[in-house]
């Protein structure tokens, strides 16, 4: 056991997430659920970053205090194993879908495999099936143990099913590196598991959830805090991007919210703000994969596809349409959602961007005078 190592690696975790902890961003943000559970397990960490190394200075040492530590050590790394999985798994569902619901529906039943581990640590104090501590304070780790490597594994690599169907239905995550969170684990773990007397998990896990932790603040600055789309800025960087790609073809759709101003002076603007979100919800359920969804500006948002045609725009807008009025029909709310849609396709040759937005203008108002005229 290279006591030096350890230290030095569970002194690194632990400064990476103290260092995260303290951000004003995450501090900021803790009124989401997502980064409740991400901070907690940021804690939850950062203590196990001390405790791992207190239970390694403590093993084989005489005296009662050290044999408490190295056992009540050991039983809070245990425990922290599925705990720390199953919250990772929570904060990637609520990161992509925004629901508790699914969540409540969902972590009644997978959290069971963890809590079955959590009670055999506990019952590991009074009978021995997990690990357990001689007579000379050695810590030694029983066959039972590996399950916590398993189903700890099982946890993360369901999120990583989690993210790759929500892909494959509304497109590319960006700002959520799945394998720079993953990948610093596994090698962890694997290395862990091989070389009996180091410990690399919880510097591994430091490592992980600081990589997510960046991509979120890249993320912050791109984003909408009402309705969790990319903002304007985000638009600017991608239309920046795509002028000096000459060879690709861009198609952007401008949607604005019908009776909008109505809705805010009927319901109040809590109602307001929540008709905002529901289009975002809409939008990202409908658009293609390909397409971002952005809320440009109040009540209006856009579509942008890079690489699209006339016809992909138009199955776009219809298909928006079609997810709108299943939502007016199943959704319970006093209002009721319109939009009035505009597309233009960018021609490298012949327009700049004010010409590009401007079309998609023209159009849009065009549908919003024939939405006002039949409603009258």
């Amino acid at each position: 056991m290279n006591l030096i190592a350890i230290a030095v690696a569970d002194y690194c975790g632990f400064i990476l997430l103290l260092a995260m902890l303290i951000s004003s961003r995450i501090r900021m943000s803790d009124k989401l659920t997502e980064y409740k559970i991400f901070s907690a397990i940021g804690i939850l960490s950062a203590v196990a970053c001390v405790v791992d190394f207190l239970m390694f200075y403590s093993d084989g040492k005489d005296g009662v205090l050290f044999y408490i530590i190295n056992l009540l050590g050991n039983t809070y790394c245990f425990i922290a194993n599925p705990i720390f999985a199953i919250g990772w798994c929570m904060f990637t569902e609520l990161k992509l879908y925004k629901s508790e619901t699914r969540i409540k529906e969902r972590y009644k039943y997978l959290m069971i495999p963890g809590i079955i581990l959590i009670v055999i640590c506990i019952i590991n104090l009074f009978y021995p099936v997990v690990f357990y501590i001689d007579e000379n304070n050695i810590y030694h780790r029983l066959p039972l143990s590996y399950f916590y490597y398993i189903v700890a594994t099982a946890y993360m690599l369901y999120s990583a099913v989690v993210v790759n169907v929500y892909e494959k239905r509304f497109g590319k995550v960006r700002f959520f590196p799945l394998p720079l969170m993953l990948g610093p684990i596994a090698l962890g773990c694997l290395v862990q598991n091989i070389f009996y007397g180091i410990s690399l998990i919880w510097v591994s896990l430091a490592v992980g959830i600081t990589s997510i932790y960046m991509s979120i603040q890249n993320e912050f600055s791109y984003l909408d805090t009402l309705t969790g789309l990319y903002n304007r800025a985000y638009l600017y960087y991608v239309l920046n991007a795509f002028t000096r790609d000459t060879n690709s073809t861009l198609g952007g759709i401008m949607i604005d919210m019908d009776y909008f101003k109505n809705i805010n002076d009927t319901y109040g603007h809590t109602s307001g703000d929540k008709a905002l979100t529901d289009v975002a919800w809409v939008l990202t359920i409908a658009k293609p994969d390909k397409a971002i969804a952005i809320r440009f500006a109040g009540d209006e948002f856009i579509l942008l596809m890079k690489d699209a045609n006339e016809d992909e725009l138009k199955k776009a807008i219809l298909n928006v349409k079609k997810e709108l009025a299943k939502f007016n029909d199943t959704e319970n709310r006093p209002y009721k959602l319109s939009l009035s849609m505009g597309y233009s396709l960018y021609d490298h040759k012949n327009d700049d961007m004010d010409s590009f937005f401007r079309h998609m203008d023209e159009m849009m108002y065009e549908e919003k005078e024939q939405t006002h005229s039949a409603r009258e």
